[in-house]
């Protein structure tokens, strides 16, 4: 069967590639949920909440900071396991989409700390917009690049 089927390297290096364009993470949701440092955290929910936040406290910066550095190794981690790990595409797919969302979750994180809370939230509706037609062009090519 061909969900049996393991990705070719051809298949993982277009997935890997992916991560690394720019804009990759447009359309990609944050996980609601991610395992750091041993503790389940609610990362959709806290990232929403900070986003909606009218204005940071140091506390609120502080959290950022060590969310981000937690995220980065995390997605470093599951990127290294979808480079060298063997799996099916529909696997592949999922570390793929695991790992984009948190890489997503960072640039969220990032863009908190340099805008206030009004702009956050008009950047963020711009930014869903303009990433919901990208991603939907972005995703079909790539469906097709692989079945080629």
């Amino acid at each position: 069967m061909v969900e049996d089927q393991l990705i070719t390297e051809d298949q993982r290096a277009k997935l890997l590639a992916r991560l690394h364009r720019h804009l990759f993470w447009c359309g990609e949701r944050i996980p609601d949920e991610v395992e750091i440092e041993g503790k389940k955290v609610p990362l959709h929910e806290i990232t929403w909440k900070l986003i909606t936040k009218p204005k940071l406290t140091e506390e609120d910066r502080v959290h950022i900071d060590h969310c981000i550095v937690a995220l980065r190794k995390k997605a470093k981690s599951c990127e290294n396991y979808l480079g060298k790990t063997d799996m099916t595409l529909e696997q592949a797919k999922d570390v793929f989409d695991k790992t984009a969302g948190l890489l997503r979750a960072i640039m969220d994180l990032k863009d908190l700390e340099e805008l206030s809370g009004p702009e956050r939230m008009k950047k963020y509706q711009e930014e869903v917009e303009r990433c919901k037609i990208k991603d939907a062009k972005s995703w079909m090519n790539f469906l097709a690049e692989l079945e080629d």
